[in-house]
Parts: structure tokens; C-alpha cells; sequence
């Protein structure tokens, strides 16, 4: 097993955009994909835009019937950033699991720590 930490970040469209999502195991490909499981350390959001925006931020969960949990949902002020995981409690993602962020514009960036 190994360890590798990674960020991404994205800009919102303003439709439900899959910002990160966990790699599915693929012995098949080249190459080879792993069974991967992540720890989402960080989610953090910025808003630039010049006013309010409408922003959510949902776990999606492949393996519950595709549910997706709601882990921020407000208006983001001009101006401000904020992180969602304040309470700096880790989320556990496992294959085929994606962090989805909707807001026109908002920018997030993700730490992970992938395990495979």
C-alpha cells in the first residue's frame, strides 16, 4: 500500500460538476489501476465573483444507489472563503465516490490522501 497526497481544484459552472472523483480498480488497464481509497483532509471555497452565489458541496456516494450528501449548502458572499470541513473532521471516499461542487464562478480547492 502506498500513500500520495494530492490537491484539485476547480472553477464552478453552475451545474453539478465532479470536482474530484476516487479511481475505480482496473487490473486491466495500462497501466494497471488500484483498488484506491481516499481521505478528503480539506475543502475549501472561495468566492471572487462580485456578489452572493448560490454554492453546494455534496459527496457523492457510488456504492448507496448513487446518494449524494449534502456537506455544504449556502449563499458564499463576495469576498469571503471558507472551509467546509471546519469542524476538520476527514471524509472516507472509496471507488467510484466523488466531491461535486455547483456555484457560478466559486473556485474549491480539495486535499486528499490517497491509499491504494
Amino acid at each position: 500500500m502506498s500513500d500520495v497526497f494530492i490537491s484539485r481544484s476547480a472553477v464552478g459552472t453552475g451545474s453539478a460538476v465532479a470536482t474530484y472523483t476516487v479511481a475505480t480498480a482496473n487490473s486491466g488497464a495500462v497501466p494497471p489501476v488500484p483498488p484506491t481509497t481516499a481521505i478528503v483532509k480539506s475543502i475549501r471555497l472561495s468566492n471572487q465573483t462580485g456578489g452572493a452565489v448560490t454554492t453546494t458541496v455534496s459527496a457523492f456516494d457510488n456504492s448507496a444507489s448513487d446518494r449524494e450528501i449534502p456537506l455544504y449548502l449556502a449563499s458564499l458572499a463576495d469576498g469571503s472563503e471558507i472551509e467546509v470541513l471546519s469542524d476538520g473532521v476527514p471524509i472516507v471516499l472509496e471507488q467510484g465516490d466523488a466531491i461535486k461542487l455547483t456555484g457560478l464562478n466559486v473556485r474549491i480547492l480539495i486535499s486528499i490522501m490517497e491509499i491504494t
